[in-house]
């Protein structure tokens, strides 16, 4: 058995890695899929859709790879964050899933962003509760549809469903644990304070893992069905920002990982437990007992790309973005974009937070308008590393991955705003990779993580490096940017003018 497999839960899509452990051989397939809207700020998902596309996936890696699939030994999973599957005792879930982007717990979170609930969260899980976290999700819930409330008998994160369809055991892992907002992450147990003052039944969390501990092997029914051999081992797995730091070769203090999908993330690796004293960023478990990781979040990154080129320029492609972009000069001729298209997470932690072009002129054309959102973005992220600067964490250089990192210019403008080099991820597939490396190790391919990342990840052998000249201009215009948000913070939370 020479083969393990990783599998990504996505919001948009499924993908599964197929990883030969002793070449460098990765074989790729996915399943795409939406997510529901039934209501306005509302996110949902249907669970047998992920199983679906699991399955499919899972077939189309193995006849593309053209492998016999007991050659499989091995599979682990990274997954979206955040997200609430409620299951009832018969094993079902009770209502679709709740996923990260959901906003209909807001005023759930207003009621418990007091100042003393803030302190009272900060001490027992690290964490403020936002919208979109499953404790959040979960009072919503029990306040909303009690009548499918009471038939919770356990909770999930969204990839530990795959796994119990796989094994048939109903667990979670701390990486995923730790971003549910009920989870003491210096400790890496359920806060039994903070379900308790949520009125809360503590009974349905679920115990929970490390990423490489073993969760049983695939169950008859359905290595028949898949081809698999029935000694397959399941491991927990972990979070997709665990799981693509991993995949980046990121597992110690030094290097950060920013990506830019559809939001954007931050993430660093720490060396001890320590919390940002703002609110807007985490501190959630890593891979290992006792490992932290923090993590800052801007909503809207590759989204308010997108948003720009579908809604408002009506173009044809991210390419010929790019090459608009590149006609305008750093700084858009004074043009400034804030990127808070459905509110913002770090440092404001702000649901009302909105978007905004500041400064527009006759002058100002598409490329300007281009470069401007690919510049607020990237302020937006020099925020999150601002806050790790504040915990006095200094990152050496940046490993750049997501559809992002595909744009040379905005690989520059990252470089210049962020005054750090930045290496290009040229490993495919980060997460998915993390997961198969997770179960290479468990099942003893590898010694290490580091040993397997020295067989499979690739960074560019050259880095970006930031422009003394442009810096100059972003660091006048970020302090611009920064005012923007304080100054009108108050008019986008007046409700008298939507």
């Amino acid at each position: 058995m020479s083969y393990v497999l990783g599998v990504d839960l996505g919001t948009s899509g499924l993908k599964c890695l197929l990883m030969h452990v002793k070449s460098n051989a990765v074989f790729v397939a996915h399943a795409d899929y939406v997510y529901a809207i039934p209501h306005i700020g509302w996110a949902e998902q249907d669970v047998e859709e992920w199983w679906q596309a699991l399955k499919h996936a899972v077939r189309r890696v193995i006849q593309d790879a053209n492998v016999d699939p007991r050659e499989i030994a091995a599979i682990s999973f990274s997954g979206q964050m955040h997200g609430l599957v409620p299951m009832g005792a018969d094993g079902r879930a009770v209502r679709p899933a709740i996923i990260w982007c959901d906003q209909r717990s807001k005023d759930v979170v207003a009621r418990f962003n007091t100042d003393d609930n803030r302190r009272l969260f900060t001490a027992h899980t690290g964490n403020r509760l936002f919208a979109g976290f499953a404790l959040a999700s979960l009072i919503w819930m029990a306040e909303n549809e009690p009548h499918l409330y009471k038939d919770v008998r356990t909770i999930c994160c969204p990839k530990d469903y795959l796994r119990y369809r796989l094994t048939g055991s109903l667990a979670t892992e701390q990486t995923d644990a730790s971003s549910t907002g009920a989870f003491d992450v210096e400790h890496g147990r359920w806060s039994d304070f903070i379900i308790d003052h949520c009125n809360l039944n503590p009974a349905i969390f679920p115990a929970v893992h490390l990423p490489a501990d073993p969760a049983g092997t695939v169950l008859p029914d359905v290595a028949r069905e898949l081809g698999l051999a029935p000694d397959c081992t399941v491991y927990y797995g972990g979070s997709d920002q665990v799981m693509q730091a991993l995949g980046n070769g990121i597992m110690q203090r030094g290097p950060v990982s920013v990506t830019i999908g559809t939001g954007g993330q931050v993430l660093s690796v720490l060396d001890s437990f320590r919390m940002h004293a703002g609110t807007g960023a985490h501190t959630f478990c890593f891979q290992q007992a006792d490992s932290w990781y923090f993590l800052g979040a801007t909503l809207a990154a590759g989204q308010s790309l997108r948003w720009l080129k579908n809604n408002i320029l009506k173009l044809s492609s991210y390419d010929q973005m790019n090459l608009l972009a590149e006609q305008a000069k750093p700084g858009s001729d004074g043009l400034v974009f804030l990127p808070y298209l459905v509110g913002e997470r770090t440092p404001h932690a702000d649901p009302l937070a909105s978007g905004m072009f500041f400064g527009l002129r006759m002058k100002h054309d598409q490329p300007a308008l281009i470069r401007s959102v690919m510049e607020g973005v990237a302020f937006s992220l020099k925020d999150s590393l601002n806050c790790l600067s504040e915990i006095d964490v200094h990152p050496d250089f940046v490993v750049a991955s997501g559809g992002g990192a595909a744009s040379l210019l905005w690989l520059q403008i990252q470089a210049d705003i962020f005054n750090l080099p930045i290496y290009i991820s040229e490993t495919k597939e980060q997460a998915a990779l993390g997961a198969a490396m997770t179960a290479a190790v468990a099942h003893g391919y590898f010694s290490s993580f580091s040993d397997a990342a020295g067989q499979y990840v690739k960074r560019s052998k050259h880095a970006v490096e930031p422009n003394d000249m442009n810096r100059d201009v972003y660091d006048r215009m970020y302090d611009g940017f920064k005012e923007l948000y304080k100054q009108n913070k108050q008019l986008m939370r007046d409700k008298s003018i939507e």
